[in-house]
Order: structure tokens, then sequence, then C-alpha cells
């Protein structure tokens, strides 16, 4: 409880803007937000526990008060002031609505927002929905969302971390190549070149028991790269590695690869790609 008083304070202290006087506050929801489903309407007043709401200038009846939200003592030198009222927003029309708040009658807040049906209509009943959310709360991580009826909204039930998928990868790109070699046989090897194309495929290999294959190839020579990754994401780079070599080399190595991604153009790929030959290494820095 303790933690949600916490929010709470912080919630109605920091939302200024919604504060048409100096004893009370209408926190949620947010003036100019777009809310949906069942949720509080609620905020603090330092005097007051007889909170009333309207919505569209229409009374819904008074709000339950005398809540405790820590963070008021210092404005109101008083904790018991929160107020809340529940309310299912697929009662109202789609489109923008003001709510106003009144303490012994006198109004003290309003603020505007638009509401979306959550469900499509007043009340969904019987619907089943689960739906994963990439990247979120953070890059590299995957929430679950499940539909909840008595909530007409989906509710995070999980974060796991997303399992290392290239697919995000697949694709035809005019590359632009960074070649470094270093070491006494590299004169035995050919090597990409320094305007390169490049033909990414993510996923298991008919002709290959290993995942994701990573192909450069150029005009003169065919450079195969049999990669899998080992961790990463599509916004910070995949590290990967595998072997990989030219066809006139006639050998495999071993290869390394980081920052595997795509740019913001979507037409290249960024990062790094190290094959290490017999007394050769060449470094490939894709940009």
């Amino acid at each position: 409880m303790k933690s949600r008083n916490v929010l709470l304070s912080f919630l109605f202290l920091a939302s200024g803007a919604s504060a048409q006087s100096t004893v009370g506050v209408l926190g949620t929801p947010p003036d100019g937000s777009t809310v949906s489903g069942i949720s509080a309407i609620s905020g603090y007043h330092c005097t007051s526990k007889d909170i009333e709401v309207f919505i569209d200038g229409v009374s819904f009846g008074k709000a339950g008060a005398g809540t405790q939200i820590l963070g008021t003592l210092g404005v109101c030198g008083r904790t018991d002031t929160g107020y809340s009222f529940l309310y299912n927003f697929s009662n109202l029309p789609n489109g923008p609505h003001t709510i106003s708040v009144t303490a012994d009658g006198a109004p003290f807040a309003t603020n505007t927002f638009t509401t979306v049906k959550s469900g499509g209509e007043q009340f969904l009943t019987g619907a089943s929905k689960q739906i994963k959310a990439r990247d979120f709360p953070h890059a590299g991580q995957t929430a679950t969302l499940n539909w909840v009826q008595s909530y007409q909204n989906f509710l995070v039930t999980g974060i796991t971390d997303t399992p290392y998928d290239l697919s995000s990868l697949n694709g035809t790109y005019l590359q632009n190549v960074s070649i470094s070699i270093s070491g006494s046989s590299c004169n035995l090897y050919d090597f990409l070149t320094g305007n390169q194309q490049i033909v990414l495929t993510a996923g298991a290999l008919v002709s290959d028991p290993r995942n994701s294959a990573f192909y450069a190839i150029s005009e003169t020579d065919v450079c195969f790269f049999f990669l899998t990754s080992n961790s990463g994401n599509s916004e910070t780079g995949f590290s990967l590695n595998g072997t990989g070599g030219c066809a006139t080399a006639g050998a495999e190595v071993p290869v390394v690869a980081t920052g595997i991604r795509k740019a913001d153009d979507g037409l290249r790929l960024l990062g790094t790609v190290t094959s290490n030959y017999p007394g050769c290494t060449q470094t490939a820095v894709l940009y």
C-alpha cells in the first residue's frame, strides 16, 4: 500500500497543469489524455471529503474520499486527502469529453480527455485475446498483454526477455563496407570488397543444420557466413558467431559479428563482422 501511495502522490503532485486551486487536484485522467475501459477518476483535496464528479456537465455522484496519499502532507498538512470514482469510460461516445470535480459544491478542477471504446462497445463480454509487445518495456524484452473483461482493457500479465530473432534483418542491402586485414597469410584468401551487395536470411536452412545464414555476395566471389544470434536485439544490434568463408578460399573459418542491425533508412546494415582465417584476420565494418 505504501508504494501505491507514493505513486499516487507523484501522479497528482506532478500534474500541476490540471490543478485549478491551491487545495485540490484532479490527477486522473490527466488533462489532454486518451482513456478507455474501466479506470478511476481520482485526485486529492486538502479540506473537503464532499467531492462530486461531473462528466460533460452531468453529475455522476459523489466520489469516495479520505484515502491516504502520503505526498500531500507537505501540501495540505494531512494525508487523508485522496478521492476516487470508478467509471467505465466506454459508456461515453468516442471522442472529446470534460470531467469537472467540486468540493462542497464549489468547482476546483476540470480536465479534458478523449475516450475510445476499448472493446468496441459499452461492455464487451466473452472475449479472450493475448498479444505480445516486443521491445517493451525495454529493448530485448517482450510484454504479454491479456484482455481482462472486468477492466474492459488489456493488462500486462508478464514480461520476459525476447528470444534472439534475426527475422527483422531479412532483406537485400546495397552495402558500404570498410575492410581491414592483418596477418602474414592474407594473400591466400579472398575478402569482401568496399562496395558490397549483402543478402541476409534468417531462419532454419534447408541445406544446412545451423540456424541463420548471413550471405555477403560480391560481383566476383561469394562469401558465406553461417551465424547464430547469441545476444542483442534489433535496436542495439545483435552479437553473433559461427563460421564463414569465401568460395575460392575453400575454407570455413570462425566468424564473430557484433552490433548487427538495420540503419535508420532500412537500406543498409550496421555493425562489424570479423573473420579469423589461419594467419589472417579480416574485419569488415558495415555502414
